[in-house]
């Protein structure tokens, strides 16, 4: 029957106000669901104090040992046990994280379908690709502690410090020969159709090249380390040249690293070919590459900084609709938060989604109007054009009819706060601590990345809720009824608005950088200060007696630079002396 006029404007005024309540309902839902799982889980906070007990016991709080979080239950308590120097717990909790990120390798159909109906934050947790090489130099490192504390054992748990470093460059190996990401298998044909519509339009841009977690010098580097301490040159010697290999030819620059980590690799790569003997010829080729002035007759202090926390992962809001007159979608996002959030929040869309490219502008001007080349930078559209009746047939366009919220993650730009880091030896300044790694650029990379991936599956996941919910009405009857019918189709617009969420998960101990040094020096009792000069000012020290009684040693510490003043910045040094 068709409507008069005058009900017409009834039912577009009862559709504006329904839009507007939804709008409305999805803000008041932000300020509880955009609290992130950092916010929600507060052992980090607690380690930066030095209240590393506490840490734990937040731990054991906040996850399972059994549930959808357990790999994060064990990588945290395995980092803060390590900060307590329990290396035995953190080793168990280690095993146990590696038997499950080797579990995880195929994802079960029953949890792929569940995130696609309930989001991915009711799923098992399956970590990322670059917590293995970190599992395993953790591991490593603890066993080097553990053969310092229990002599008697020495050999043994040396031998499996070796064993790690072997797992580690196996995996690495099978990094270097992967040829692509892993992308959930979809098996459901509703799911299916939205996917294959929405994936032409989100093509990854320019800027996603390149960025690949592809190889891990660091790693190489510090299974070079362990290698030579503990006397497996012909192994150090191939870490080593690993490391500077990859350094050289594009891990350093990815990363952001200096120069002088590519020469220390390459400084250690010519120790050991001195040590080894017969590696005149490649020595001589290595001339230009490293520091002639090496005192390779001196004992080698390896000294590892870990400082900071890695950038924390947090939930981004859109709201979906359709544009009947251009036959686009239209993604416009929904900043929340403090200034400082709700900036990020807009630069990561316009530097992933906005409609910002020339080609974007005229497909813009050519399917709306004028005005839709303006908003391009604070929306993105999504021109379906002839897929417009595809989305009709499938109900798609009818279930946008009150909007979608769109939840993913997203990261605030890395900030430089750390001036200089320098080693003192016996009240002397000796040298620089230089960055190695850098897991906050590593962990942003990640998010860029996996972006469009994650956007294309939230839009999916999100428009087969809102379908199914259409076809539920239309089983009732409700749909048929003007006012129910608006309402009920909000309703279930209401509802799937609050349960949308971003999975925020990650291994929040993490340091955000790692730096390193290795200072020759002869045996005998040092002190050994590391001073972290921050941008704002501040000097955190931490100092330590240094016995230096074999060929290599290693100091591991940790510096948490926003910790209060009056805390313990340093929450574990150690010393690891093997002959």
């Amino acid at each position: 029957m068709k409507l008069s006029a005058k009900d017409a404007s009834l039912n577009s005024i009862t559709t504006q106000v329904l839009k507007l309540f939804l709008l409305l309902a999805t803000l008041t839902c932000l300020s509880a669901c955009n609290v992130t799982h950092f916010e929600k889980n507060n052992a980090i906070s607690l380690a930066q104090k030095g209240e590393l007990t506490s840490a734990r016991t937040a731990i054991k709080r906040h996850y399972s040992s059994q549930g959808k979080n357990r790999l994060l239950y064990h990588l945290e308590l395995a980092t803060y046990f390590q900060l307590e120097k329990d290396y035995q717990q953190s080793n168990k909790h280690l095993t146990h994280a590696k038997d499950l990120l080797e579990s995880f390798y195929t994802v079960s159909l029953s949890e792929t379908a569940l995130s696609q109906f309930s989001g991915p934050t009711y799923t098992t947790f399956h970590g990322q690709k670059y917590y293995r090489p970190l599992l395993h130099v953790m591991k490593a490192l603890n066993y080097n502690a553990l053969a310092i504390a229990q002599p008697e054992n020495r050999h043994a748990l040396q031998d499996s410090a070796l064993v790690e470093m072997r797992q580690l460059n196996l995996y690495l190996e099978a990094l270097t020969d992967e040829t692509g990401g892993y992308n959930p298998s979809i098996n459901d044909k509703l799911t299916n159709q939205i996917y294959a519509i929405l994936k032409p339009i989100l093509a990854p841009k320019a800027l996603l090249s390149n960025i690949d977690y592809r190889d891990d010098a660091f790693a190489h580097y510090l299974s070079g380390v362990i290698n030579e301490q503990n006397g497996e040159l012909d192994s150090a010697r191939l870490q080593y040249q690993r490391a500077a290999s990859a350094y050289e030819n594009g891990f350093a620059e990815q990363y952001q690293l200096p120069p002088d980590t590519t020469k220390q690799a390459y400084n250690n790569l010519a120790r050991v070919m001195t040590k080894s003997g017969g590696y005149e010829i490649e020595l001589e080729r290595l001339k230009g590459k490293i520091d002639p002035q090496q005192q390779n007759h001196l004992s080698q202090l390896t000294v590892i900084q870990n400082i900071g926390v890695a950038p924390q992962r947090k939930q981004f809001n859109l709201v979906l609709t359709a544009d009947h007159d251009s036959k686009a979608l239209v993604m416009t996002p929904i900043p929340f938060g403090t200034h400082a959030e709700r900036q990020a929040q807009i630069q990561w869309f316009q530097m992933l989604f906005a409609d910002t490219s020339i080609f974007d502008m005229i497909q813009n001007y050519t399917m709306g109007d004028s005005s839709d080349v303006a908003l391009g930078f604070v929306t993105k559209r999504l021109p379906l054009g002839g897929l417009w009746d595809n989305a009709k047939k499938v109900g798609l366009i009818d279930a946008l009819q009150y909007g979608a919220r769109i939840s993913v993650t997203y990261l605030a730009p890395p900030k430089e706060r750390i001036k200089s880091t320098e080693i003192w030896v016996n009240g002397q300044k000796h040298s620089q601590l230089h960055p190695f790694h850098s897991i906050e650029l590593l962990t942003v990379q990640n998010a860029l990345k996996n972006a469009n991936t994650e956007i294309q599956l939230a839009l999916t996941r999100e428009i087969v809720k809102a379908i199914s919910a259409q076809k539920l009405l239309q089983k009732t009857g409700l749909q048929q009824h003007e006012v129910f019918g608006s309402l009920a189709k909000f309703a279930t617009s209401a509802v799937n608005a609050v349960t949308a969420a971003a999975d925020t998960r990650q291994w929040q101990s993490l340091p955000a950088q790692i730096r390193v040094a290795q200072i020759p020096l002869p045996t005998g009792e040092h002190n050994i200060i590391i001073k972290t000069q921050l941008n704002s000012g501040r000097v955190i020290n931490q100092t330590e007696q240094v016995n230096v009684s074999g060929q290599m040693s290693l100091w591991q510490t940790r510096t948490f630079i926003d910790a209060p003043p009056q805390s313990k910045s340093s929450t574990s040094s150690s010393i690891f002396n093997l002959d």
